[in-house]
């Protein structure tokens, strides 16, 4: 804190510096702050990613087995081949883009803005404005 004497009050200069101190300690806090929510987003980020590949190493897997053992049961039901072939692949395909679209919906932009970090250097800014004028 700034020592005073009880007769006389801190100059200008004083003052100016201790601001400038406290806004420096300010922006290191801020850019502390935003390493962390930074390293949460992209925890999120991963598993997003994580999700769609997933989504995308099951669709193949489905379509190879289903192809394989679907299409012959339907065959042996008594159904066209091409029918069936096409009711498989696409049972598989909407259960395939269900699972990608969960992921990709965890990429949204939304999703990964620091918002946090925004809104306290938003607070910030306007602290820092209010003390200097």
């Amino acid at each position: 804190m700034i020592a005073e004497s009880p007769l006389r009050r801190p100059g200008v200069v004083t003052l100016m510096t201790a601001a400038l101190a406290q806004s420096a300690d300010l922006l290191q806090a801020e850019f502390r702050l935003a390493r962390v929510e930074l390293s949460e987003k992209l925890a999120t980020l991963r598993a997003g990613l994580v999700m769609m590949a997933v989504g995308a190493i099951l669709l193949i897997v489905s379509l190879g087995m289903l192809l394989q053992a679907l299409v012959s049961a339907l065959i042996a039901a008594g159904m066209s081949p091409p029918v069936a072939i096409l009711l498989v692949a696409g049972g598989t395909a909407v259960i395939g883009l269900v699972v990608f679209l969960m992921g990709q919906k965890r990429l949204e932009p939304a999703t990964l803005a620091p918002d946090r970090t925004i809104d306290s250097l938003s607070a910030d800014s306007r602290m820092v404005k209010e003390t200097l004028s």
